[in-house]
């Protein structure tokens, strides 16, 4: 009777067991991972562009939590009303989200709400755009906390929201989104502590706070060289994926995809290496010849550079769909992504993408002067 028992406990534990640890994987929400070609900004022709899969809102730490623990979201609304107004069916929208927490170089001043620095969390000098001023250490505990509150506050608001499909994870960098210092001194930077082993597990906390927030949302984190080194970023890449929790949600972002290898060789090639997701955005747009194909000129480059990177999501500036000047190639790519991430089509056939004619006045249903365009969309 004793032994009876004894077998009873121990099935029954094994039952309890199995059942405790089976709605952990049987409960995990499934993420509905975007695809295709999204705009860099919201604008209304891009929004009502039937080819448009969908539109990134930009906004900064600053304004959604001007003061600790209040938030204002009416940056973030105002971006979604103007889509919403455009858009041919508002409910099939798509939105991508990046929320810039670093220096900016905007006129408004940094990106980072100021009374971050009021409660204590230290900062470092960097440059950008040759303006001098101050980051968050990303690596101090304080900014870290407050970056999960914004984490799920922002979260919260988008509960009952499903067009948001991914979320850039914010960085306290130059604009406070890619995941870079470029043009400061790495000796400067290592004298105020940043080193690998600290930026990898800042970077790393950044994006689990991010994911656990969005549980069912894809999350990118945007990786730069960092002190000069591929092995930094792809250390918080492969971590990451290397953890069965969050292998399926947080992938690479690759915001300077132009078509050439000449700028990060080093780290292009780890990237294509990568077994997890990239979402890329493009350098620069069309009417900007030199920013492409390692000065080539080919625009097209950008297209079978990512398809060799299987970048899965890919962000044109606003430019392409304002003034249709890539139609056809993006519906291309479109097509193409279609059937590799949402049919699962092993090796779908290769599109062919040409060079559209283009000058200073743009394509024959382009703008008579777009010099405005030729900047770069506000970080």
């Amino acid at each position: 009777m004793k032994t009876i028992c004894g077998l009873t406990l121990i099935l029954l534990g094994t039952i309890s067991s199995a059942s405790a640890e089976s709605p952990s994987s049987q409960d995990k929400t499934e993420i509905a991972k975007p695809y295709g070609v999204f705009s860099s900004m919201v604008t209304p022709k891009s929004a009502a562009h039937p080819l448009c899969k969908g539109l990134l809102l930009r906004t900064s730490w600053s304004k959604l939590e001007p003061r600790r623990g209040r938030y204002d979201f009416s940056d973030i609304d105002r971006q979604i009303e103007v889509a919403e107004r455009s858009a041919r069916d508002p409910k099939s929208l798509a939105f991508s989200l990046a929320i810039s927490a670093g220096l900016g170089g905007g006129p408004q001043g940094a990106n980072y709400p100021a009374w971050l620095i009021d409660e204590g969390v230290e900062t470092m000098p960097i440059q950008f755009r040759r303006e001098e001023g101050l980051v968050p250490k990303m690596w101090d505990p304080l900014f870290q906390k407050r970056l999960k509150n914004l984490a799920d506050a922002v979260s919260q608001k988008f509960a009952k929201d499903k067009r948001l499909k991914l979320v850039y994870v914010p960085q306290a960098t130059a604009n406070g989104v890619e995941g870079h210092f470029n043009g400061n001194s790495n000796a400067v930077l290592a004298r105020n502590g940043l080193t690998q082993d600290v930026w990898v597990g800042a970077v790393k906390q950044a994006a689990i706070s991010f994911a656990d927030s969005f549980d069912d949302c894809a999350i990118a984190v945007e990786v730069h060289e960092v002190l000069g080194s591929p092995q930094i970023p792809m250390r918080i890449l492969n971590e990451l994926y290397e953890d069965p929790k969050y292998r399926d949600q947080i992938g690479a972002g690759m915001w300077w995809i132009s078509g050439g290898m000449k700028y990060q060789p080093a780290l292009v090639e780890a990237l294509k290496k990568y077994p997890g997701d990239i979402y890329g955005q493009i350098i620069g747009n069309s009417s900007q010849p030199h920013r492409f194909g390692d000065r080539s000129g080919d625009f097209t480059a950008v297209y079978r550079q990512a398809m060799e990177l299987d970048v899965r999501y890919l962000e044109a500036w606003n430019f392409e769909f304002d003034y249709n000047t890539q139609n056809q190639n993006i519906e291309n790519f479109n097509k193409y992504a279609h059937q590799k991430y949402e049919l699962g089509v092993a090796n779908p056939p290769v599109p062919t993408f040409t060079k559209p004619e283009l000058t200073s006045r743009g394509t024959s249903r382009g703008p008579r002067d777009f010099q405005g365009m030729r900047r770069r969309p506000p970080r």
